[in-house]
């Protein structure tokens, strides 16, 4: 049960992170919405980790390069989308990113592919189509 206090909490952050990105987005262009956010959250995750002392360094940190740019692309892609598009749409959309993570965790992780599963899929399209019209 302890994971879902903290899966709750990201939705409430990114929720706020949304609306705070559409907002800066009128400002800034994509690039310099992605900086000023980025900015300021290595600064205050730097202050987390030197608190805690928790940074752990290790050979697999290079694999956080690969993450790393096709994170950049996609937040680059989302600001100029919602710069430029209505932010139900763009949203609505863009949280479909979702089903790459499911599929990869049924093919390749063997993850339990239910019933409630695939409905959930089919709802979660039904709801994008929904909101993006």
């Amino acid at each position: 049960m302890g994971y879902l206090k903290y899966t709750f909490l990201a939705v409430l952050g990114w929720g706020c992170w949304a609306i705070g990105s559409k907002l800066l987005s009128r400002h800034f262009n994509a690039s310099s919405t992605t900086f000023w956010i980025s900015f300021w959250s290595i600064i205050m995750l730097s202050v987390i980790v030197l608190v805690r002392r928790s940074l752990i360094v290790n050979t697999h940190a290079f694999w956080a390069i690969p993450v790393a740019v096709a994170s950049l692309i996609a937040i680059l892609s989302f600001y100029k989308a919602l710069k430029t598009g209505p932010t139900s749409i763009v949203m609505a959309v863009t949280n479909m990113y979702i089903v790459l993570p499911v599929l990869f965790g049924i093919l390749f992780l063997k993850e339990s592919l239910t019933l409630t599963k695939v409905i959930g899929f089919l709802f979660a399209a039904v709801a994008t189509v929904l909101l993006s019209i």
